[in-house]
């Protein structure tokens, strides 16, 4: 019989009195593999930690690590590793002491401290703060030591709650390239906790969604931003946000916006065997404008309409037009902002048809 390598919860529950804050969480995540828990503040995300590392007891459910049940165990007996967003370093220690504070506490020999502490400290680059306490420390030395505290353990399993959230993005960008190279370089186990779409599909092999404590989606990030499960999936995850139109199926078409769209062979389908009015997903990046000279080619999916919002956004902007009483917001290059004016009618064309999405009236992807 073959054992399942790395954390496995099944059907985990929390409740607080009458409130549900988990309710039947599934899923396994995968040794030397990155993880993320994704979704909205209250989602169940730190719930879901906390009940995996034993800080909190659950309801009902099993976990099971390398296949072995570790549901009734205690923290220490875990041989896990949680990383709070609160990084909860001790302030009176430097920089050495706090690294060095699991090794001393497992009574390992000094030499072997010495060594794993320095080593580490020279890949996360915090040599110049191991003499230095916490409050003297910058947001990204104090994230990046409160990371150094939990590797230097090696546990079986690191659990990151939010572990970027306090430091400012250009920081946070640097952190999360650094946590991908460690975690693939040591074969390294996480289960990550993050409300930032953009860094969970940034760092992810799999990426979990939780919505009002359940389980919506098991996906890689590919899988989750082209074919996300349902609506509130599809408006998490994106930025831009998708955008959302009133869709029919006529003649073998998909229409909306005024415009009749070719439907995917599956899709298509489903819908021709219970055609019904639907909801039309399109990301901003499947759509462009056609600004003169340029002109449309024959077989283009070509609308019009009037300007009526621009977003710069450094590099591209958020150009945003009205038509037949709904918004489509697409993106166009920055360096076209000068011929772009509000009101103006503007040419756009459809890109990638069949990667436009639909959903039914409970707001579930037909083809999910």
């Amino acid at each position: 019989m073959t054992v399942f390598e790395g954390l496995e919860a099944q059907e985990l529950t929390k409740r607080y009195g009458p409130k549900k804050a988990l309710e039947e969480a599934s899923f396994v995540a995968e040794k030397a593999g990155f993880t993320v828990l994704l979704g909205p503040t209250g989602a169940g995300k730190t719930t879901t930690l906390r009940l995996l590392s034993g800080l909190e007891p659950q309801t009902k459910g099993r976990i099971y690590l390398d296949g072995r049940e570790v549901s009734g165990l205690a923290p220490k007996d875990r041989d896990l590793a949680m990383i709070f967003d609160n990084l909860a370093l001790y302030p009176n220690k430097n920089g050495f002491e706090n690294l060095a504070s699991p090794l001393v506490q497992r009574k390992r020999p000094l030499s072997e401290i010495r060594q794993k502490v320095y080593s580490l400290a020279e890949k996360l680059n915090l040599t110049l703060v191991l003499d230095r306490l916490p409050k003297t420390m910058s947001g990204g030395e104090k994230q990046r030591l409160a990371l150094g505290r939990a590797l230097v353990r090696e546990p079986r399993f690191f659990l990151l709650d939010e572990p970027l959230s306090s430091v400012d993005a250009p920081l946070r960008f640097k952190l999360r390239s650094e946590l991908k190279r460690l975690q693939k370089q040591e074969a390294r186990s996480f289960l990550m906790a993050t409300p930032d779409f953009a860094e969970a599909l940034a760092v992810g092999d799999k990426i979990i969604t939780l919505n009002k404590g359940r389980v919506t989606q098991i996906a890689t990030p590919k899988d989750l931003y082209a074919r996300p499960v349902d609506l509130t999936t599809a408006t998490f995850v994106g930025s831009p946000p998708i955008n959302l139109f009133k869709g029919r199926f006529e003649g073998g078409a998909l229409s909306f916006l005024g415009l009749r769209c070719p439907c995917p062979g599956p899709l298509a389908k489903i819908l021709m065997a219970s055609p019904r009015d639907f909801t039309v997903g399109l990301r901003p990046e499947n759509a462009a404008l056609i600004l003169p000279p340029n002109e449309p080619r024959p077989e283009d999916i070509v609308g019009a309409a009037p300007l009526v919002d621009i977003e710069p956004l450094g590099r591209t902007l958020a150009v945003t037009l009205k038509l037949n009483g709904e918004r489509l917001t697409t993106l166009a290059s920055a360096a076209v902002l000068s011929r772009l004016t509000l009101g103006q009618e503007i040419k756009f064309k459809i890109n990638e048809p069949e990667s436009v999405l639909a959903f039914n009236s409970a707001g579930r992807n037909f083809l999910a």
